[in-house]
């Protein structure tokens, strides 16, 4: 039982590091309704591309006429929901864009806070008065 929760725990971790945030989520979600509106629209523009090819061919068929109409109506619908869905996933993307920006925010603001508060500049970065900072050399005194 004991080398099974171990083997467990690692899995966890992962899982639990890699949930997307809810604008992740949103996004993901937004981006299938495009998708899939997309779809349904490609599909009856195909249809409607049929029937005028058979109006083309039977310009009598009054039944033909009606189909075109009602068709038409369904692709006008069908295009202001696809551009509908459209808009909702790029609001989508950049609330996502700017969650990310706010954690890069907090991220650089936290790793300022590291920085010893009672020197400013480069001095702030030290940890012990003797510290030499990356790219500092101490000087060597000749007797």
């Amino acid at each position: 039982m004991r080398r099974l929760l171990l083997l467990l725990i690692p899995f966890a971790l992962i899982g639990c590091a890699s949930h997307p945030s809810p604008q992740q989520t949103m996004v993901d979600d937004r981006y299938l309704v495009y998708k899939d509106t997309y779809k349904y629209y490609k599909e009856a523009e195909e249809r409607y591309l049929n029937l005028l090819f058979n109006i083309e061919r039977m310009p009598e068929e009054e039944e033909l006429w009606i189909m075109k109409r009602e068709q038409m109506q369904e692709l006008m619908q069908l295009r202001e929901l696809m551009l509908q869905a459209r808009t909702e996933l790029d609001n989508a993307m950049q609330e996502w864009e700017r969650h990310l920006q706010e954690l890069q925010a907090e991220t650089k603001k936290a790793d300022l806070k590291l920085n010893n508060p009672n020197f400013t500049g480069r001095d702030g970065q030290r940890t012990s008065p003797g510290q030499l900072l990356p790219g500092e050399v101490k000087s060597k005194k000749k007797f």
